[in-house]
């Protein structure tokens, strides 16, 4: 880091607390705000598929999953049996379980920094409850709308993993035990995992809908604006409030699919932060969010 860049840094860090001091009001109702909305929509369907779908990556969900599968993903995506593990569980947590599951292989050596990449890029699916229910029935009063959505990602995410496939063909990798623990064990470190995990996300979900209330309150946007900076930043928020917007279906339907296809700045965070593997760049992973 440049002598430069941390000068803006410390600058941008104190007029930030100068912010927060002078709208300690509206920040604490902010915080509050953003805890109760993450303890009622994001943590009922992210807590408990964290924990399975970690389950099922330490005990090899690959040995379950159909040859004809494995063999389709390996002829289109090159992808070994590993990759297409983690590729379908998250279509059923969604991220950042994502990135849970592929620190997990990468550190086992199941998968290389190439492939992860790769997964990274392709495997950015939303929570389908959280779809479902918080898109669909509520948005839309339409359960059916949910489900469009989540299989308008899924098309998204399968274009992806085609571009972004290993450039050399995936060679079958000696196969290393992951029953190594026994399943007690798996369980509770689990859980203390994804109890990490559930915290840091939250206290990064709190920081930038503080950053989102701070950017309102100063430039006093629009509704419309408002709802897509929301979006872009923390896609909860963003999605909760396009639901008390003044347009039509169709316009709510594209904002919807555009904000939970991109994620949001927030999320983005959170699945690198449980990447340790320094060779993943973001500026790659934002490219494929942003189409």
């Amino acid at each position: 880091m440049t002598k430069k860049i941390n000068l803006f840094i410390i600058y941008f860090l104190i007029l930030i607390e100068f912010l927060l001091l002078f709208n300690s009001k509206i920040i604490v109702k902010n915080v509050i705000l953003s805890s109760k909305m993450f303890i009622m929509t994001v943590f009922p369907s992210l807590f408990p598929s964290m924990i399975v779908g970690n389950l099922l990556v330490k005990n090899n969900i690959s040995i379950i999953i159909p040859k004809f599968i494995k063999n389709l993903f390996k002829k289109l995506f090159n992808y070994s049996e590993y990759m297409t593990s983690i590729f379908i569980i998250s279509i059923i947590t969604g991220t950042p379980s994502n990135a849970l599951y592929i620190e997990e292989y990468l550190n086992k050596g199941l998968i290389n920094n190439e492939e992860a990449s790769s997964l990274m890029c392709s495997t950015h699916f939303i929570n389908p409850l959280f779809v479902v229910s918080l898109v669909g029935v509520n948005i839309f009063n339409s359960i059916k709308a949910g489900f469009i959505i989540l299989f308008l990602i899924l098309i998204d995410n399968l274009i992806k993993a085609y571009i972004t496939r290993p450039k050399n063909k995936s060679k079958n990798k000696n196969y290393i035990n992951l029953n190594d623990e026994t399943f007690i064990n798996k369980l509770f470190s689990t859980i203390k995992t994804s109890i990490n995990s559930v915290l840091m996300i939250l206290s990064v979900v709190i920081l930038f809908n503080i950053l989102t209330t701070l950017i309102q309150h100063i430039f006093s946007l629009n509704d419309i604006t408002s709802t897509l900076i929301n979006g872009i930043l923390e896609m909860a928020g963003g999605i909760a409030k396009i639901s008390c917007l003044n347009i039509n279906n169709i316009l709510k339907f594209i904002f919807s699919f555009y904000i939970l296809n991109f994620g949001g700045i927030c999320i983005h965070m959170q699945a690198l932060s449980m990447i340790k593997s320094k060779k993943i760049r973001y500026f790659k992973y934002l490219i494929f969010r942003l189409f």
